[in-house]
């Protein structure tokens, strides 16, 4: 580790430990720390998240009277209204529904077909998973485990909270459906309440019921707490007589970060994204983002907008490529079935776990932040092995995959599911992996190229872009210094994966790069050239109607300008060409984008700038 990272580090370690003992001060509450302060928690956290780690996917299930209603209020397609917000499972709140109302209409309607756990457990084993979370109880307040409290069993509102059918207990029945299949079964709790209705006495509730879930049940993998906001955390819960409690009967379950505040908070065994992908790795932590097969969690009539085995394969590898699980929720309908389009999905990403598994399943995350390739990277966490797995998301050009970055010499390269395939290394250049000019198999929708290495992987942990096998380089906005101006009244800014909002002169951006190949690769006679490289520079930009201007691309001692014109609409983009640069010598260097003249509301939607070598140079 350089100088300059260790400082970074240790600097970050000292601020982020400043931070936490700013939020015990502040907030006065003495459990608002990693495990409530308890030592045990602490002591053993690594050992008791190893299967964990090595899991790298799971199944969320989301059950409880909403699925009755799928999203209308009344619960009837063919009458109800139809609620468009995303998530089905809060339909009491969107049709601002009291009880006893939700719970008489609902509870006729809820009924969970005989053997449907087991189901989901043969689903979840055909998709490749290996552990599964499921709502014992959820924001509504209903149980889908057998509770003996006095206000469980005799409910002055709603009669009882227990809601599995006569003579079953569903939370009993999931467990016993998963652990059968080889998967570890985990505990979903919601710690709010929406129809207890004592505040002084919720807590001895609560702690009733994780006493249940902990003591009746056999050994569970996972306690999923959800969700607590600033003031309604750590000890607000009794967070730590919780967790007492589950050290007693569960002293091998991991738990999640829910009992404090915010998603990315370091206090439990892992944290917990929802519906996004954290855009680093974070060094030390473990992270589970939970995500939906469309976009509602509960089951809904009406939202269609399903993920297909391509998006939920590139999501699984992009969360392992940052050391990451991936917890993927199913929400049955009130008879316990799964949809359609989500288990058809669910068992295609299973037969390509069947080829690539190896690639997820036990990996560690990608030591770099930008693959040198359009995709995403896993390493395997067995040193006597060492693996490099490279997610191919686009098919590089001409079958070249550059591994640029890598120093450690490679052994041997196979193309999963295909064979092995040629590696190019010569002592001046980064090895490269020769491919098929295109994917043997079209219908793979993420190839994998795995690279055994000769001894552990090293690094050059440069953060900057690199150069592609052919010496061109994308620079992507996602990787720009924005130099916004501070008299703008509305400034440039990151939207999705382009700059936007240029609307002001006095406005710029910066693209630092790497340059380690600028010259003509080969003289005729096979010997390294050393002529000067020549580069065009082209923009992907979009411009809207009446809208564009111009702008100076300065790059070392050269100056390009560069004119804009409509696209037809801000999202449509299109390349343009500002022209060629010289390029002499390697090293770091920064190429500088600002406006001359802008015309309209803005100059343009800016995706990336690219160097291309220019054809036949030298």
């Amino acid at each position: 580790m350089s100088r300059f990272l260790f400082r970074s580090s240790l600097c970050c370690a000292l601020l982020a430990a400043q931070a936490l003992a700013a939020d015990e001060a502040s907030t006065g509450d003495p459990e608002i720390m990693a495990f409530a302060g308890s030592e045990e928690w602490k002591a053993d956290h690594e050992q008791r998240v190893k299967w964990f780690r090595e899991a790298r996917f799971g199944m969320f299930i989301h059950l409880g009277l909403y699925s009755a209603a799928g999203g209308y209020w009344p619960p009837d397609p063919a009458k109800g209204i139809r609620y468009e917000q995303q998530q089905a499972e809060r339909i009491r709140t969107w049709a601002s529904v009291g009880e006893p109302e939700y719970g008489t209409a609902l509870k006729p309607l809820f009924k969970p077909e005989p053997g449907c756990t087991a189901e989901w457990a043969k689903l979840a084993r055909e998709a490749g998973m290996r552990y599964a979370v499921f709502t014992a109880k959820h924001h509504e307040g209903y149980t889908l485990f057998n509770s003996k409290s006095e206000y469980s069993v005799h409910n002055p509102v709603t009669g009882s909270t227990n809601i599995s059918p006569a003579g079953r207990d569903l939370f009993r029945e999931f467990t016993d459906s998963f652990r059968s299949e080889g998967l570890v079964p985990g505990a979903y709790y919601s710690l709010i309440d929406w129809q207890y209705p004592d505040a002084a006495r919720y807590r001895r509730y609560l702690h009733q019921h994780l006493t249940e879930l902990a003591s009746g049940y056999g050994p569970l993998g996972i306690l999923w707490v959800d969700y607590s906001s600033a003031g309604s955390e750590g000890a607000h819960w009794g967070t730590r007589s919780i967790l007492d409690i589950w050290r007693t009967h569960q002293p091998a379950a991991i738990v999640n970060n829910r009992f404090w505040s915010g998603l990315e908070n370091p206090y439990g065994d892992f944290f917990t994204p929802e519906k996004y992908v954290p855009p680093a790795g974070y060094n030390g932590r473990i992270f589970e983002a939970c995500h939906t097969l469309n976009e509602s969690f509960g089951f809904s009539h009406h939202d269609n907008s399903w993920k297909g085995p391509a998006d939920v394969i590139r999501l699984l590898a992009e969360v392992a490529s940052k050391g990451g699980n991936l917890l993927l929720n199913v929400g049955p309908d009130a008879h316990g079935r799964i949809p359609d389009p989500a288990a058809r999905t669910l068992r295609e990403v299973g037969k390509w776990l069947g080829t690539h598994g190896e690639a997820i399943y036990g990996t560690t995350g990608s030591p770099l932040l930008y693959p040198p390739f359009k995709g995403w990277i896993t390493l395997s966490a067995d040193d006597r092995d060492p693996t490099l797995y490279c997610h191919i998301r686009e098919w590089p050009e001409g079958g070249l995959l550059s591994l640029e970055g890598l120093d450690t010499p490679c052994s041997s390269a196979t193309l999963l599911g295909t064979g092995f395939v040629d590696i190019e290394q010569s002592g001046n250049g980064p090895p490269t992996i020769r491919l098929p000019a295109n994917p043997p198999d079209p219908s793979d929708p993420l190839p994998v190229v795995a690279v055994r290495l000769n001894g552990p992987p090293v690094f050059d942990f440069s953060p900057y872009p690199r150069q592609a096998p052919d010496r061109s380089i994308t620079l992507l906005a996602t990787q720009a210094v924005l130099s916004p101006s501070v008299t703008a009244t509305n400034p440039m800014r990151m939207e999705e994966s382009h700059i936007g909002f240029w609307s002001d002169t006095g406005e710029s951006v910066w693209f630092p790069f790497m340059m380690r190949y600028p010259f003509t690769p080969r003289n005729a006679d096979g010997s390294e050239a050393k002529l000067p490289g020549r580069f065009e520079v082209m923009l992907d930009a979009a411009v809207g109607s009446e809208s564009g201007g111009e702008v100076e691309i300065r790059l070392l001692d050269q100056t390009l300008h560069c004119s804009l014109s409509s696209t037809s609409h801000w999202r449509e983009f299109r390349e343009v060409s500002a022209g060629t640069v010289t390029i002499s010598q390697p090293g770091l260097m920064a190429l500088h984008v600002r406006p001359l003249k802008i015309k309209g509301i803005g100059l343009m939607n800016l995706r990336s700038v690219k160097l291309i070598p220019v054809a036949g140079d030298g």
